[in-house]
């Protein structure tokens, strides 16, 4: 993992370079300081996210499309958190991303020229136009700074050495062992060979009946396999979201309510699409009469139905409310999401596609 994610980060380095002499900005490069903040700042970080990786393969439940939703969410909501902490003012070479330690060296130049700078900051989004320009000459690398950056490394090793913790893959007798029902008799009979001649069997023909196709069938065999293995708190959670965006007023359900309650069955729309190769069935599955005609509908119809189940409060509220303009909106997500799931699955074969993509557009939406 360390590696491919260092490969990148070599990529990168390598393209900034082109970019600069593109851009025409200058034409001198100072190898050193263009390389240390991605060898003091972007490596350990690496070596971070890589152990995290490992560590989470190694925790089964976090393993799957959970433990993709744990470390979006978390790595959303770790740079803000971290940046609002007094203590990263003192310490800021202590936050992982480097940006704390970026801000505190610029803002002792940006002071030199403008006394009256409030400590804002911010990564992209020109709307304030530009009222002046500082220089900065990259940071000081002391002997402190360079430790504790190290430091991340070091926590990476703790993390993978904790993963082995969790780590079973290979051993098991370490597994919990699945209890099997058993229809066998208490007494296992004798078994007794014989040379008797095996029967010639008789086939009859499928009545016309058993040749039929049932799509209603069908549907809600695909809706069964999309709810199934959800435990009791995942439907008492789904019945508190689609209350809490009843009972609030339109613009709260539509900002909050609604965008979490489409958020809860991400895991089960991120199976439409490619359970059947995830579970090596396809060569059954798709082998059957008229696959793309039956088959793919029912799953996306399905999906559908997830979909509008979830937004029923919010749907119910809008209506109440007059609000027109936020149901057909509704309506709107309701039949892109299972459609960009379907997609998703056919198209890559896993769940993680869809499952990146919708955070995403999820995140950047609300």
């Amino acid at each position: 993992n360390f590696a491919v994610l260092m490969l990148m980060v070599v990529i990168l380095a390598i393209f900034g370079i082109v970019i600069q002499f593109l851009s025409g900005e200058s034409t001198q490069v100072n190898i050193s300081a263009y390389l240390l903040p991605f060898v003091f700042i972007v490596m350990p970080l690496m070596a971070l996210v890589a152990a995290v990786a490992v560590l989470f393969e190694a925790i089964p439940f976090l393993s799957g499309g959970f433990g993709n939703i744990v470390y979006f969410f978390g790595f959303i909501m770790m740079l803000p958190f971290i940046m609002e902490q007094d203590f990263i003012n003192t310490y800021p070479a202590i936050e992982p991303m480097g940006l704390a330690l970026l801000k505190a060296d610029m803002t002792e130049e940006v002071l030199k020229v403008f006394p009256d700078y409030d400590n804002s900051f911010m990564l992209g989004g020109m709307d304030t136009p530009i009222i002046g320009t500082f220089t900065w000459t990259g940071i000081e690398w002391t002997p402190a700074i360079i430790a504790t950056r190290f430091a991340f490394i070091g926590l990476a090793i703790l993390l993978t050495l904790l993963a082995a913790i969790f780590f079973d893959r290979f051993d098991p007798s370490r597994a919990k062992p699945k209890r099997i029902k058993s229809i066998a008799s208490p007494s296992a009979p004798e078994i007794v060979t014989t040379s008797q001649a095996l029967p010639t069997p008789r086939l009859t023909p499928l009545n016309a009946a058993a040749n039929g196709f049932s799509f209603s069938r069908v549907l809600v065999a695909e809706l069964k396999l999309l709810l199934k293995g959800q435990r009791w708190w995942w439907y008492i959670a789904a019945a508190g979201l689609i209350i809490a965006c009843f009972v609030n007023p339109s613009a709260t359900t539509r900002e909050i309510a609604l965008p979490f309650a489409w958020i809860w069955p991400i895991l089960i729309w991120s199976a439409i699409g490619n359970r059947e190769v995830h579970n090596n069935v396809q060569q059954l599955t798709f082998s059957s009469a008229s696959p793309l005609m039956r088959q793919l509908p029912a799953q996306w119809i399905a999906g559908f139905i997830v979909t509008l189940i979830m937004a029923s409060g919010a749907a119910l509220r809008f209506t109440i409310d007059g609000d027109t303009i936020g149901l057909l909106a509704l309506f709107s997500a309701a039949f892109f999401i299972p459609s960009l799931a379907l997609a998703s699955g056919v198209w890559s074969g896993t769940s993680k596609l869809f499952e990146i993509l919708y955070m995403v557009i999820w995140y950047l939406g609300p």
